[in-house]
């Protein structure tokens, strides 16, 4: 009895496993990597997809935000740990200091070749810039700055509607980064980016007052 049991526990335990994984790979992750995009953001090339040509991680992510790129513009360039934050989980991200509700003057100055630090030991270089439109950020890993890009962009639908568009691709090294970036870096993202959508939305709401 105890091994009939068993078996039939073990079969139940393997679907399960199974059926996870598959629901993870085939149904999770292809929403994941492409959250609120469509097949053409997802085809179109962007700055900096030259600089990894073969990511193992490849992520395209849009939002439709009521404001124009010029409008959008400067909540994106002051993102950084301890800067105006990732607009995100702050505990997580940014020790736990508020992402800015306001745009912060100190930080609109950004220019290629500066540092946005990600935490306390992590950095992306900025090696492309052209505002209002779109701005590559570089990793360092092991001294290379070809670890992984990070890409924002910004595509005016109309005179008041802005498609925001971010481009993550890495070459991920080892089972935690892999599992990271498949499973849980899109929650990190999507809150981001509708923390942008919030901000830059009140913004045109306040100024129509």
């Amino acid at each position: 009895m105890n091994r009939k049991f068993l078996i039939r526990a073990s079969i139940a335990s393997l679907i399960f496993v199974v059926s996870l994984a598959a629901t993870l790979w085939f149904i999770y992750r292809p929403w994941a990597l492409t959250w609120g995009s469509t097949n053409e953001e997802i085809a179109r090339p962007m700055p900096g997809d030259a600089v990894l040509a073969q990511p193992t991680f490849n992520a395209t992510r849009a939002v439709t935000i009521a404001a124009t790129p010029e409008e959008i513009w400067p909540w994106i360039v002051q993102i950084g740990y301890r800067r105006a934050g990732f607009y995100s989980y702050d505990l997580l991200d940014n020790d736990g200091i508020p992402s800015s509700e306001r745009i912060l003057p100190e930080y609109q100055t950004l220019k290629v070749d500066d540092l946005i630090p990600l935490s306390k030991t992590a950095d992306v270089r900025v090696t492309e810039l052209d505002p209002p439109r779109f701005m590559v950020l570089v990793f360092e890993v092991e001294g290379t700055w070809s670890d992984a890009t990070w890409v924002w962009g910004l595509y005016p639908e109309d005179a008041s509607h802005t498609r925001l568009v971010t481009r993550l691709r890495a070459d991920a090294r080892g089972v935690r980064s892999r599992v990271f970036l498949d499973l849980g870096e899109i929650i990190m993202m999507r809150k981001c980016m509708l923390g942008i959508k919030r901000r830059a939305e009140r913004n045109q709401t306040t100024d129509a007052m």
